[in-house]
């Protein structure tokens, strides 16, 4: 049955979206109620069913070797959880209700839509995050809470939003680059470095400079030797332009430069949110030397996707062609997850 979950949520998701005018009395409820359904779901996984949840089961029943590079949050997590439960359900259980709820209230003050986001949330970083990469789950959720005090020019607060998502994963520390980026109107300077991204991405994808070497931090260092020797033994694969993420991501961001003027009157946080995107893209090509990391880094900074991507209904009219085209993004995003790159392992439960 498990294998029919994920896709009735995309379903709730765009019939909910189709229906929102319908339901504005109670849309308040029902997002919400959605909210607290996905805690539950997320909690309750099957160990082994998804890549990440054996080696959390690990780390919680006592091996110390799966703690290596751990954040102290963890560590403390998992030794509050082991006053009340011996049961890791409980420590998935605090993650989820953290990074689903920031998520769902960002969102929520973020867009003027209540459902049409959660169609991409649901095609992809629902599973991506919320059900495997927990800790990544809470970094990104602080990243689309940092959009709301830093859309306003608020920067203090928006450091504070990535020191909590780097207390939570320490990768998130690259966050803090966003700080240099300000929410003013696209210069033409800016929208030639927009433009400019995808050409030059693909120019250091094929010379295959190894930016991640010139990071001067310690830690990096050792995680990326770390996840470079996994790559060699064949447990992630190697950095590929195959990936439709990224060409959708690509695709949204050209077409919205284009239309930026007619969007922009309807999306006050449009420069933040192309800005950010951009550097999911240049961060995948940057750092492809080591495919986990750019891997990582692209997805942690392209959570604005789930914002970024409704803005197309701002130049359809009528405005169910502008919501099918994002409700199929996010049925692409669904079937590449599940299907062809099996994230999840159905066979295990079956």
């Amino acid at each position: 049955m498990m294998i029919f979950a994920f896709p009735f949520l995309i379903l709730i998701a765009i019939t909910l979206v189709y229906a929102e005018e319908y339901l504005k009395p109670v849309n308040y409820y029902i997002y919400w109620t959605l909210c607290m359904a996905l805690i539950i779901f997320s909690a309750s996984r099957p160990i082994g069913f998804d890549p990440d949840s054996i080696t959390y089961e690990m780390t919680f029943l006592g091996n110390p070797d799966t703690l290596e590079f751990s954040e102290p949050s963890y560590t403390f997590l998992i030794n509050f959880v082991h006053l009340f439960s011996d049961d890791v359900h409980a420590l998935f259980l605090i993650y989820a209700a953290i990074g689903i709820t920031i998520k769902f209230y960002a969102i929520s003050k973020l867009s003027p839509f209540f459902y049409l986001p959660l169609a991409i949330y649901f095609g992809n970083y629902y599973i991506l995050h919320d059900y495997i990469q927990m800790r990544a789950s809470i970094a990104s959720a602080f990243l689309l809470l940092s959009l709301i005090p830093l859309s306003q020019g608020k920067k203090s607060l928006g450091a504070l939003c990535f020191l909590g998502a780097t207390f939570f994963h320490y990768s998130a520390i690259i966050l803090f680059v966003i700080l240099f980026f300000d929410n003013a109107p696209l210069s033409k300077m800016w929208r030639t470095i927009l433009l400019s991204i995808i050409p030059v991405g693909v120019v250091l994808f094929f010379l295959r400079i190894d930016f991640v070497s010139i990071l001067p931090i310690e830690f990096i260092q050792e995680k990326a030797e770390m996840y470079q020797q996994l790559v060699n033994k064949g447990f992630f694969e190697e950095t590929s332009l195959k990936s439709p993420f990224i060409w959708t991501k690509a695709a949204a961001l050209y077409y919205i430069l284009y239309y930026y003027d007619r969007i922009a009157e309807r999306c006050p946080y449009l420069p933040l949110l192309l800005k950010i995107t951009g550097l999911s893209l240049l961060s995948f090509f940057a750092f492809s030397s080591v495919s986990v990391i750019a891997g990582r880094i692209s997805e942690l900074f392209g959570i604005v996707e789930i914002l970024l991507f409704p803005c197309v209904c701002y130049t359809f009219k009528p405005d169910w062609a502008g919501k099918a085209i994002v409700c199929l993004a996010g049925i692409i995003e669904l079937v590449f997850t599940l299907y062809i790159w099996k994230l999840l392992d159905f066979e295990y439960i079956s």
